[in-house]
């Protein structure tokens, strides 16, 4: 059985707008587990990338809690935090963020070398197999300005992989990819499912959820149903 690596109590974000409030979170209780894909979905609005954000410290809640592995991470320092997201979380934003002018194989190596500090002796090798991973093996010298935007986006998700993180947060991870390449990217998404790794995703696209473990389905701020899906689809059913 899945472990819970995050557990999220009570947990409400307020935004102060002029002379307006608004409540991006209201009391939101959540487990989220080890060895499973998580869909954070719901119409725009819904609070579901502000939740993915309080998840992996980019932002702080106003009242509530969010532990993981054990750890009180709505308490911690700016320091504290910056340590959390590079030790333990992965991202893959909906902009894929690459530095302009390192090429695919050097914005992994990046992360490596600068965020990581401790690079593995095998780096070179280890990007290389990374990108192969996400079908970009021949295409590792190119600059990104040289990619399309789903390449970028292929490269941006290799980059995440690359820390191997406890949490992987994406946000629309498959939003500017084709069909083909949307499944080769699923393929690795569950490939990395394993090894007491969450992977939490928040999406427009229905038809991740067939991929997934459970959906958690948003609207104003809050959560509205827990969905289990018992058979996700595995690797060898991705055509």
């Amino acid at each position: 059985m899945a472990d819970s690596i995050i557990k999220i109590s009570n947990l409400s974000k307020l935004y102060h707008i002029g002379e307006t409030d608004v409540r991006a979170l209201n009391e939101i209780n959540l487990e989220i587990f080890t060895d499973q894909i998580t869909l954070i979905v719901g119409p725009s609005g819904s609070g579901k990338t502000t939740l993915l954000n309080m998840i992996g410290g980019i932002d702080s809640p106003t009242s509530g809690s969010i532990e993981v592995l054990g750890e009180g991470i709505h308490e911690f320092n700016r320091s504290q935090l910056n340590q959390y997201r590079k030790e333990k979380v992965g991202f893959i934003f909906q902009f894929f963020n690459l530095i302009p002018n390192l090429s695919a194989k050097e914005n992994i190596e990046f992360i490596f070398d600068y965020v990581m500090k401790k690079a593995p002796d095998n780096r070179h090798q280890r990007s290389q197999e990374l990108l192969e991973l996400i079908g970009l093996d021949k295409r590792s010298d190119h600059l990104p300005f040289q990619l399309s935007g789903g390449e970028q986006q292929r490269v941006a998700i290799a980059r995440a992989f690359a820390k191997d993180p406890a949490i992987l947060l994406a946000d629309e991870p498959t939003g500017e990819l084709d069909h083909k390449t949307g499944h080769k990217v699923l393929k690795a998404l569950i490939d990395l499912r394993s090894n007491n790794r969450a992977i939490v995703i928040v999406t427009h696209d229905r038809e991740l959820e067939k991929f997934s473990n459970r959906i958690i389905r948003m609207i104003d701020g809050q959560i509205e149903s827990i969905e289990e899906n018992p058979n996700p689809i595995s690797i060898d059913q991705i055509v």
